[in-house]
């Protein structure tokens, strides 16, 4: 490996470094000096250095993340004062948010809350620099213990989401409403997510339903919620713990353990279930368990 080479390797190190500190303490000040600290280089350096592998500057970084995060408040907690939001992600007053947001998305944060365009918001927070880093199976295989268990037949509640994965959010705020009305929740009711094909290649063709477990019968509703069971049967399973945008699981245990397993896939959605799920939930510390139904 030549000097440009281990110098490049070295400075994204350090970023990954940096984004798991900021993604772990973003309500606290995140000044250059600090995070500077946590890389272990002048801020000089890392401001530099940071720019080269992101290409967005660190402070700016940071103001997209929180801007990420208050951009999910605002759709799905829809009593939270704007203001109180504002504040949350580091700005003076809603003003200023205010203006932040609409330079970032196109559309003040009121707007936003009431009618969400999912195509703007995907293509600002979900390019490769908001991620700490790609997924490495060679790295990172350890870290997903797979394991073979029997899944239970489950009876769910579910919402069906056809379309372009980018209106994805829709469907799952259109679910958390009635959910809430319903009073289903996350202590007493799991939260499960079928996927039926995968949302990078199927485009418009992409299909999933958005679930959560339920016993009693389902009333009518506008939403469009229906009575579905999950099939029971012998699954492998992997943990993921991170950001829901991309959950690295399913793209391991599909192309890297499945291919060595000798197992079989069986004729059932890939199942997420959503450990923990809720508006106060950091991106960092969400816990997915993907299960793969196989014979």
């Amino acid at each position: 490996m030549n000097k440009r080479a281990v110098n490049a390797h070295v400075y994204r190190h350090r970023v990954e470094r940096v984004l798991e500190h900021i993604n772990a303490h973003l309500d606290e000040r995140l000044t250059l000096a600090r995070l500077s600290c946590v890389a272990g280089v002048s801020p000089f350096h890392l401001h530099h250095q940071f720019s080269a592998v992101t290409g967005v500057p660190l402070t700016k970084l940071v103001q997209l993340l929180r801007l990420k995060r208050a951009s999910m408040r605002l759709v799905f907690q829809p009593r939270q004062r704007i203001t109180d939001i504002a504040l949350e992600a580091g700005f003076e007053n809603a003003e200023s948010f205010s203006r932040a947001f609409r330079r970032e998305l196109g559309q003040t944060p009121r707007a936003f809350r009431h009618q969400p365009r999912w195509d703007a918001w995907r293509a600002r927070f979900r390019l490769q620099h908001l991620r700490p880093r790609p997924f490495q199976p060679h790295r990172e295989h350890a870290a997903l213990d797979v394991r073979i268990v029997d899944f239970p037949e489950t009876r769910v509640a579910a919402l069906e989401h056809r379309g372009a994965p980018e209106h994805e959010y829709e469907t799952v705020r259109k679910f958390v409403a009635w959910r809430v009305a319903n009073r289903l929740s996350p202590d007493r009711h799991r939260s499960y997510g079928l996927h039926y094909n995968d949302p990078r290649t199927a485009g418009a063709d992409y299909r999933m339903d958005v679930c959560v477990s339920m016993d009693r019968p389902i009333p009518e509703n506008a939403e469009g919620v229906v009575a579905k069971v999950i099939p029971g049967g012998r699954c492998a399973v992997a943990r993921y713990v991170g950001s829901r945008d991309e959950v690295r699981a399913a793209a391991h245990l599909y192309e890297t353990w499945l291919p060595s397993s000798g197992e079989t896939l069986r004729d059932c959605p890939l199942i997420f279930h959503y450990v923990n799920v809720g508006p106060n939930v950091a991106e960092h510390e969400m816990i997915t368990d993907v299960y793969l139904p196989i014979v």
